[in-house]
């Protein structure tokens, strides 16, 4: 253990070399102490249930039977809320980043990024601070822009009347595919609870999708709060 050390950080990634790069880059930073590096959210779990991390740099796209990272992060916000989550992805979307920070994350860095600035990353997010990149900044500027130029196209007040008339189109597992997804269950998880294939409910929710004039699960979970209505009603 370091004397100096302030925090502990804990890298999920399932790149072992992006552990490994971490692990060599922080043992140079006297106020940072790398505590684990892990490549499936179980190890992490189990972790945390025992130790003390402050923060978590934390893999967006895990492996295929793992959890999504918005689904990773509501989790890991959930059951340690003091934790902070800086994520990092190769996945540089100003839409994904949004959705990130709204779920509680406190910094996003893409993975196109210098090492030196994943470190100050780290550090800001450790100090409390939000950490996001001039550029990242920029892009969810033009983002949100152009999000409210749309909104009222895409919103319209009767929204709620076309949604009942698209969920005619759905048959009865596409609609229970469609509820446990927006519940927060995994693909997996939903497979498991019905006892079909991931295949087949990776399909049933991919055809709910585009009957539902849908071109991704980003799309559907930005109007959660409009289907969930509809879909429980």
């Amino acid at each position: 253990m370091k004397e100096t050390a302030i925090w502990q950080v804990a890298v999920l990634d399932d790149h072992p070399l992006i552990g490994k790069a971490i692990q060599y880059r922080l043992a140079q930073e006297p106020e940072l102490e790398l505590v684990g590096t892990f490549a499936q959210r179980q190890q992490l779990m189990s972790f945390l249930q025992q130790n003390s991390v402050d923060v978590l740099v934390l893999d967006y796209m895990l492996g295929e039977e793992d959890l999504d990272g918005l689904q990773m992060v509501k989790q890991l916000r959930l059951r340690y809320p003091d934790l902070k989550i800086l994520v990092s992805s190769s996945m540089e979307k100003p839409a994904i980043v949004q959705l990130l920070l709204k779920a509680g994350v406190h910094g996003f860095i893409g993975k196109s990024e210098e090492q030196e600035v994943l470190v100050t990353a780290i550090h800001q997010v450790c100090r409390n601070k939000r950490f996001l990149t001039s550029e990242m900044l920029l892009e969810m500027d033009k983002f949100q822009e152009s999000d409210r130029e749309m909104h009222d196209y895409l919103m319209p007040r009767e929204l709620g009347d076309e949604l009942k008339l698209l969920l005619r189109d759905l048959s009865p597992r596409e609609i229970e595919v469609i509820r446990c997804y927006l519940d927060g269950l995994s693909i997996t998880q939903i497979a498991v609870k019905y006892a079909r294939s991931r295949k087949t409910i990776s399909g049933q929710k991919q055809t709910a999708l585009r009957k539902l004039g849908l071109r991704s699960d980003l799309e559907l979970f930005k109007y959660k709060d409009h289907f969930s209505g509809v879909l429980h009603h």
